[in-house]
């Protein structure tokens, strides 16, 4: 199974590296995205570990997703207010991005960490500052030693490998930090990378019928989010949907007997998720393939006429399948002889 992973729900990613004493930051949220491999690699050596890395037992829930993926600005006045009550919760690692970006232009570690010192000391009580300070200053020096150690380790090739490796990354992260503030801070981000992992291995699977996956789906979605299942859907546009029922049903269409019966199914998912207008635009669309189909099939018939024609020498056959790509592709006909040359190329 090559390793791909549809992307349900929207994933920040983030990516941070030292590199000549430079800390150089990334952080974006990105939507309806395919998630490849997560950081660099990690060892798949020793036992994997079995299960979720986070599931509905967990502390981490919707609520703290919900929080990871808004877009907070962080103003300078109110940025005090996330952090009175606890210096590590939900908010805390978007804010430590923000602190990277804001100043992503520091000379060293050193520079990076009195800048950031100097500007927590002037938006928040002194308190409040030195605990989340304590927090960043570990941060910042946990992204130096994970990149290093995944430097040297190999990369998952499988999604099962990947599972593997989120298991092994937050141990490590908690190893680092403690249990739960490792888990406050990268949860939501784990049980986002974790979960359309898991997703696209049971859309791949070739061996199972649509109705086993759908039941493999359903409980998938309890056993990670439980009461919250049905709203992580939410978070994936139709179009996704769509492409994901195509694919969960593909087995199911491969053995039907009719091309009618395969296009009734497909119908019956766009009625399913989208709105009667969008139906008829699909409708347009299939006509209009439909149409350019059968123009290429009556094209190809008369073209091979001509080429078995004994009575034409190799010019003549080559002006008469000129004249008919003119005749019926009019405007495109140049279009439709070099699409012709670029296939015969890859043949």
């Amino acid at each position: 199974m090559p390793l791909f992973f549809i992307c349900a729900v929207g994933v920040r990613r983030g990516v941070y590296f030292m590199k000549r004493n430079k800390i150089i930051a990334m952080a974006g949220i990105v939507l309806a995205v395919i998630i490849t491999v997560i950081i660099a690699g990690i060892s798949m050596k020793g036992k994997k570990q079995e299960g979720y890395v986070f599931d509905q037992n967990s502390k981490i829930g919707m609520k703290d997703v919900r929080i990871y993926l808004g877009q907070d600005e962080f103003k300078a006045d109110d940025a005090k207010d996330y952090f009175k009550k606890n210096a590590i919760n939900s908010y805390t690692l978007k804010y430590f991005f923000f602190l990277d970006d804001k100043f992503k232009d520091s000379r060293n570690t050193e520079e990076l960490l009195q800048s950031v010192r100097e500007y927590l000391d002037t938006i928040m009580p002194k308190d409040e500052a030195d605990k989340l300070f304590a927090v960043y200053k570990t941060y910042v020096y946990y992204q130096r030693d994970a990149h290093d150690k995944t430097t040297t380790w190999g990369r998952p090739s499988t999604p099962e490998e990947a599972i593997d490796y989120l298991h092994k990354l937050q141990d490590y992260r908690r190893k680092v930090f403690g249990d739960d503030n490792a888990d406050a801070l990268f949860g939501p981000d784990v049980m986002l990378r974790e979960y359309p992992i898991r997703r696209g291995m049971i859309i791949g699977d070739q061996d199972l019928y649509g109705a086993e996956k759908e039941k493999k789906l359903n409980d998938l979605k309890k056993d990670m989010w439980g009461d919250e299942a049905d709203t992580i859907d939410n978070y994936t546009e139709p179009l996704d949907r769509y492409h994901d029922k195509l694919k969960i049903y593909q087995k199911d269409m491969a053995e039907m007997t009719s091309n009618e019966e395969r296009q009734a199914k497909i119908r019956q998912f766009r009625e399913e998720l989208f709105t009667p207008e969008q139906v008829s635009r699909f409708d347009d669309v299939d006509r209009v393939t439909d149409d350019e189909k059968k123009k290429e099939e009556n094209y190809f018939a008369q073209e091979n006429e001509i080429k078995n024609n004994n009575n034409l020498d190799a010019d003549g056959k080559a002006q008469k399948i000129r004249e008919l790509q003119d005749q019926m592709f009019g405007s495109e006909a140049e279009a439709f002889r070099r699409r012709l040359i670029v296939e015969g190329e890859f043949k």
